[in-house]
């Protein structure tokens, strides 16, 4: 039967080589690291789709993402996502040679989406898997992707569910394989302390994965927490991106928060 919707393509031929030319291989990532303004604008010059779809931290983290995979990872490797919503990062990594799988539960959780029959139809390029990720899904085998990665999804994760994400990690990534992930940070005004430690817990299943010492984690933490205070790139929330995530809450429940991305990259093994 014939789709009521034609593919997604989101790059032409031209496009697919100038992105290929520029970052396959070339793009730097740290083990930990956060947005910043330098790379949001190149992110407007070379992958403008990705960087004006919502005008929130989600803009600056997608080309991010799809730049450090290019980076890290050559054409053909095989990766997951874990909580895409609208898989655009997805399609777009598959259309740039790599073969993509979608796991999200599609239920409407986390103020996310439902139309996944929608996405199929439109992304069937994209691996859609239908379920919450862990380490219990079936259908996946095991040490199989080179990359598993997630945007704006594990601060919304809480125990035990993340533990069981970070189980599900070790159990599908290839050994040597990426454990990549855009986390939102609040650094200042409600509920900053909670963010902090469960930043903080996100990042020690990080290094559990590559197993570094505690030593190691709480030394690379202060470290890049104490760069971006004193760093004039930081790209932090807008305003107009708060007010998206504020929706009809009214605004003494939601207050202005300082808000950043941070970018945690571990290999699934022994640190070198």
């Amino acid at each position: 039967m014939q789709s009521d919707h034609p593919e997604t393509t989101l790059l032409d031929e031209t496009q697919r080589a100038e992105i290929l030319e520029r970052y396959q291989g070339t793009f730097p990532v740290d083990d930990l690291a956060y947005g910043t303004v330098r790379d949001f604008c190149d992110s407007r010059d070379h992958l403008k789709f990705l960087s004006a779809i919502q005008s929130d931290l989600k803009d600056l983290q997608r080309p991010w993402t799809t730049k450090a995979i290019l980076g890290l990872l050559p054409t053909g490797s095989r990766l997951l996502e874990i909580g895409a919503g609208e898989p655009v990062v997805a399609q777009l990594l598959c259309e740039l040679g790599y073969v993509v799988t979608v796991v999200d539960p599609y239920d409407g959780s986390g103020r996310g989406p439902t139309a996944v029959a929608y996405y199929r139809d439109r992304y069937p390029s994209v691996r859609i898997v239908q379920d919450v990720f862990s380490d219990t899904l079936s259908g996946i085998e095991p040490a199989s992707y080179d990359c598993i990665y997630s945007i704006s999804v594990l601060e919304h994760v809480h125990e035990p569910g993340l533990g069981m994400l970070f189980s599900g990690i070790r159990r599908f990534l290839k050994p040597g394989g990426r454990s990549l992930h855009c986390i939102d940070q609040v650094l200042a005004g409600k509920d900053a302390d909670f963010h902090r430690q469960h930043l903080i817990d996100i990042l020690s299943y990080q290094a559990q994965l590559s197993e570094q010492p505690a030593r190691y984690l709480l030394r690379e933490y202060a470290d890049t927490m104490d760069r971006l205070l004193h760093d004039n790139e930081v790209y932090y929330l807008s305003a107009e991106g708060h007010n998206l995530w504020r929706g009809a809450t009214p605004y003494d429940e939601f207050p202005f928060r300082k808000v950043v991305s941070i970018n945690s990259c571990k290999k699934l093994g022994k640190a070198s």
